[in-house]
């Protein structure tokens, strides 16, 4: 489709009253998107939320944008298209615009239009694509044909029925075929009536507008399509399935139980894993630009180190949560304690494993229980926090503090960052260089009672999660008994697996993962009317045997997972 057409048609469908507004609300976070920014909250030293809560739903968009990663599932689901031909054979979101908070600007309106035209005349050009989008076959003008594409087709890319209106309206811009295309012939009509579908707000958009007054004011109960809506993008990231837009079509998304039955069934689709994969790469503050794959060592002290390994480590990490959550079907406290790693010849040496007994494949393998429990002692996160020629009790004592255990430590003062690591002979480990360091009057106080603490227990392992037991550049024995603040107050913990088993049995690191599940989730940050749904998760997971997974279906189950809320004037 020529750019001059794609005009011409739009004008058409304007006339046709074919298209409405896009909405100024862009997707916030979530599953296969932007992600929530996480962290503790609150000043220096405080708790990453309350745990008191007051009833209630936190107000929502009406008109949430898809994120760019929806909007790729979307399209990859709908029509089969991850890359753009015309386009380098890139994702189409690449030609978006980043996905932000606010209204939607003429140059991102122009972007969604590029890239609708882009892969309208690749579906039509492709049999397998048109397949998806077609049904039928179109013969004579092709309205009968086109007519069916819009009720069918339709159905799937708004995630609802059409109604009557917009049907007429669609029917007209397919009345208008000889007037917008080249040749007026059916093909040709029918790829400027994608086009039309895929600049509709009400497909670019992932709308709640539903207004059935729910025991309140200002809170509204989501129609079963909505309801499915938000089942789909929360556990997939993309469109509802067949056998979730027939449950939607015959009413049976009202109950919790209905919910329930759903969101296990769905939790059984690889999307679903996927979508975990995706939280647990937010809590561990894993991807691009970030300290994982950022990481850079002294390699006369490293000699290991090298840049390639720095994929391999996130991709055993990625594994690990993977195999806790599906193929165990674990809990949260297995996250922290659990032995099982996945090594490869690459990794071996890292865990004292003999690199001839592995090829460039992961195996899983067993790690002493009492040096390798759980995910914080894997070469991943081990590697990702530590400096350039030392480990880093601070940046991994951070990491503890604030993402695991939910306190939020406050922001460096100024001049902080820039305080040299002192030297001198009695400072022979790199702990006593670090406490040495941060014992001046504006650092100790979050430095000696939160950072440093979980940070000093982690010493037991390098610069490249090299399990030690003596300081490499004097000989000198590690230490790594320290008080830690698992749960506000200091306990004595003896060694790496000391500290994981506490934090595993922690309530604050308990709440923390259900604070981020529902953040992730509910696509919003921390909000204080979620923390009631907070606290509920929280107290499943404390006694142990309650699952990931029962955790990511109990996410439906809320009454804020239902029901739509508006801010009151």
């Amino acid at each position: 489709m020529n750019s001059w057409r794609s005009g011409i048609i739009v004008a058409a469908a304007f006339a046709a009253g074919c298209l409405g507004s896009v909405g100024d609300d862009a997707a916030e976070s979530g599953p296969g998107g932007e992600l929530p920014t996480g962290g503790g909250n609150g000043s220096s030293g405080s708790s990453g939320g309350s745990t008191e809560c007051t009833p209630g739903i936190s107000p929502t968009s009406q008109i949430r944008r898809l994120t760019n990663a929806q909007y790729d599932r979307t399209v990859r689901d709908l029509l089969g298209v991850t890359e753009l031909a015309a386009s380098g054979n890139v994702a189409p979101s690449t030609l978006l615009a980043t996905d932000q908070a606010g209204s939607l600007t003429d140059l991102g309106w122009s972007s969604y239009r590029s890239v609708a035209e882009m892969i309208a005349a690749q579906v039509m050009k492709d049999p397998a694509f048109k397949g998806r989008f077609l049904k039928c076959t179109p013969s004579g003008d092709g309205a009968a044909c086109l007519h069916d594409t819009i009720i069918e087709f339709g159905r799937r890319a708004f995630r609802r029925p059409l109604t009557e209106a917009e049907v007429a309206r669609f029917d007209a811009i397919v009345a208008k075929g000889p007037e917008i295309t080249e040749n007026g012939a059916p093909e040709e009509v029918a790829e400027a009536l994608l086009y039309m579908f895929l600049i509709s707000p009400s497909f670019i958009q992932r709308a709640e507008l539903t207004e059935t007054p729910d025991g309140g004011a200002g809170r509204f109960a989501l129609s079963n399509h909505e309801v499915a809506s938000r089942l789909s993008y929360m556990l997939w990231g993309t469109i509802p399935d067949e056998a979730l837009n027939q449950a939607a079509d015959q009413g049976q998304l009202s109950t919790q139980e209905q919910l329930l039955a759903q969101a296990q069934r769905m939790l059984q689709d690889p999307r679903a894993r996927q979508m975990v994969a995706g939280f647990h790469r937010y809590y561990l503050e894993l991807g691009e630009n970030t300290r994982w794959d950022s990481a850079q060592r002294d390699t006369t002290m490293f000699p290991l180190f090298d840049r390639s390994l720095i994929p391999i480590m996130a991709e055993e990490t990625e594994r690990f949560f993977d195999h806790v959550v599906f193929t165990r079907g674990g809990a949260f406290q297995e996250l922290f304690l659990s032995p099982i790693a996945f090594v490869n010849a690459a990794t071996a040496p890292l865990y004292g494993l003999d690199p001839a007994d592995f090829g460039a494949d992961f195996q899983e393998v067993t790690l002493d229980e009492t040096q390798r429990p759980g995910f914080l002692t894997r070469v991943g996160f081990l590697n990702a926090y530590s400096s350039y020629n030392r480990t880093s009790p601070i940046l991994r004592g951070v990491f503890i503090t604030k993402d695991v255990l939910g306190v939020d430590p406050g922001t460096p003062p100024p001049g902080a960052l820039e305080t040299p690591l002192p030297d001198g002979a009695d400072l022979d480990t790199n702990r006593k260089r670090v406490d040495a360091q941060t014992a001046g009057a504006t650092c100790a106080g979050c430095h000696h009672s939160y950072i440093n603490p979980p940070g000093f227990v982690m010493e037991a392992y390098d610069a490249m999660g090299a399990w030690q037991t003596h300081e490499a550049s004097t000989g000198a024995p590690i230490d790594t008994v320290a008080d830690v603040r698992v749960n506000g107050e200091p306990v004595r913990v003896t060694s790496p697996a000391d500290l994981m088993a506490k934090l595993a049995a922690s309530p604050s690191a308990q709440r923390q993962y259900a604070q981020k599940w529902v953040s992730y989730a509910y696509e919003r940050d921390g909000h204080p009317l979620d923390s009631c749904t907070v606290n509920d998760l929280a107290a499943r997971i404390t006694p142990g045997g309650y699952t990931v997974l029962d955790l990511v279906t109990d996410l439906t189950q809320s009454e804020s997972f239902r029901t739509r809320a508006v801010e009151l004037e």
